[in-house]
């Protein structure tokens, strides 16, 4: 088990982890303020945001928005996310029906519906966004992935035909409903991955903050979860290509993902919690990252 750290006292944190329990690529991509829509994006340099103690701060952005594909249920909006002492908490809440109108008066809204509350989907959650663009490097979350059938718990690097790019991902995906296995995928070209591996982590995530982590070269791909190496691809060719976007998201899944999720209840509420997220550029080394916070327990 791993407790993180006050990065400004080296003490053992001792904030209590909140009792409750809280990723789709590209679900929230179109939803980017419109600064770069071209494949030349400037790379950002290495960064760590600790979110007990420093908050969201100006880097991070949370999305507020319906998405238009109507299979997808869950709308988002900036207050389904909260950051405080024990970090930041996503939760998944069922939707109540005097908030809900149809899809094509969302559709045609001029904003008096979303300032109302309104919305056409049956749940309300949350997805966070670096604003920054990233390559090559090492990648870290601390986090506690949502519990129960039908919600999906993700950390993933991501761009698309949104910012005119090819769809290039890399995943790491929590199934609500088996919460002691984690999902690994990537998309180059927007080819996933012909078997994404399920990988059996020994515990459940869902019961306490744990690191994770992706290390992305030009030649391959690693997952971690803690020290543990959980799937390698060393074949440059399936590495997909840089620079993507930091995304963290909560949702619900449909009837046509049931097979894949399970079935969501009605009056669900789920909460995911994220601690820490850092990146160190490759070849660099004494950066700050979510491990340095870290203490055996």
């Amino acid at each position: 088990m791993w407790t993180p750290v006050d990065p400004t006292s080296a003490r053992r944190l001792r904030k209590p982890m909140l009792a409750l329990s809280l990723c789709a690529a590209a679900l929230g991509a179109i939803a980017e303020p419109a600064q770069a829509q071209k494949r030349e994006k400037q790379q950002s340099g290495a960064f760590r945001s600790a979110f007990q103690f420093s908050g969201l701060g100006k880097e991070w952005w949370l999305a507020e928005y319906d998405h238009p594909a109507k299979w997808f249920r869950t709308s988002w909006r900036k207050d389904a996310a909260h950051a405080g002492p024990a970090g930041l908490s996503i939760t998944l809440q069922t939707v109540p029906e005097d908030r809900r109108v149809s899809a094509d008066e969302m559709a045609a809204d001029d904003g008096t519906l979303h300032s109302a509350g309104k919305t056409a989907k049956d749940f309300v959650s949350a997805q966070l966004q670096r604003r920054k663009w990233y390559g090559y490097g090492r990648y870290e979350v601390v986090m506690r992935p949502a519990s129960g059938a039908g919600v999906i718990s993700a950390f993933y690097l991501y761009t698309g035909a949104h910012f005119g790019d090819s769809h290039e991902e890399i995943d790491i995906k929590f199934l609500g409903r088996d919460t002691t296995r984690v999902e690994l995928n990537r998309f180059r070209d927007g080819e996933p991955l012909a078997e994404p591996p399920s990988v059996d982590l020994g515990y459940d995530a869902a019961q306490d903050p744990a690191l994770y982590a992706i290390e992305w070269t030009e030649e391959s791909i690693a997952w971690f979860y803690g020290e543990t190496e959980a799937y390698r691809i060393s074949d440059a060719s399936m590495v997909p290509r840089p620079p993507m976007k930091i995304y963290i998201d909560l949702w619900a899944g449909s009837a046509r993902q049931a097979d894949w999720l399970g079935t969501v209840a009605a009056d669900v509420e789920a909460e995911a919690l994220v601690q820490c997220v850092s990146f160190v550029p490759a070849g660099k080394s004494g950066m700050p990252q979510c491990s340095d916070l870290m203490q055996a327990q």
